[in-house]
């Protein structure tokens, strides 16, 4: 269907199960349909690094979700519509410009919660803050932004975080064990 609609590049490769993945040198993006629990639509899309992304596609391809703000649902097409074709450009569409590049990319992986943008919404969970901190830091490292790199080991060094139940997470010795994960999947060292 989003190929029909124009909305994912004829190029993409889509998986027997519908994951459309496909990048233009700098972003990569992977999305697909579902079915949600109640039998309507819906449209998911991660947005990550093309450098990066297969060799972390074990942690989630250095990626962030993006998502519609409220519910972006749809009931269950019949036929491929032309009001079909506007909720894929108006969701999932509008959702792959939601990363203006790789720089983005890593202030958004530098977040504690979610990024509101427009309709949409980065899905960044506080339970993922260090394993984001590090892919942040190695984007920033690649970018060669000091400025990028500085704001990620600053939050690496930050005060532990609550999570939703209740438990503390320690940012630093979690970020440890995402970083050596990391470097042996990058083939590169990875200095907190």
């Amino acid at each position: 269907m989003a190929i029909s609609a124009g909305i994912i590049p004829d190029s993409a490769e889509v998986s027997r199960k519908g994951v459309a993945q496909w990048d233009d040198g700098v972003l990569a993006w992977v999305a697909w349909l579902s079915k949600d629990k109640t039998g309507r639509l819906l449209w998911h899309t991660n947005t990550g690094d093309a450098k990066f992304g297969d060799a972390m596609e074990e942690y989630g391809r250095l990626s962030v979700p993006i998502r519609g703000i409220g519910d972006p649902s749809l009931e269950w097409p019949v036929a491929f519509t032309e009001d079909v074709a506007v909720w894929l450009r108006d969701g999932l569409g509008e959702s792959l410009t939601f990363v203006e590049d790789r720089a983005d990319l890593c202030r958004l992986l530098q977040e504690k919660g979610d990024v509101a943008r427009g309709g949409l919404y980065a899905w960044l969970p506080i339970a993922n803050y260090p394993a984001r901190l590090v892919e942040s830091l190695i984007l920033a490292r690649d970018l060669g932004s000091a400025e990028l790199e500085q704001r990620a080991l600053e939050r690496l060094a930050g005060e532990p975080v609550e999570l939703s139940h209740g438990r503390v997470l320690d940012i630093q010795s979690s970020a440890g064990r995402w970083a050596k994960e990391y470097a042996k999947a990058l083939g590169i060292p990875v200095q907190l």
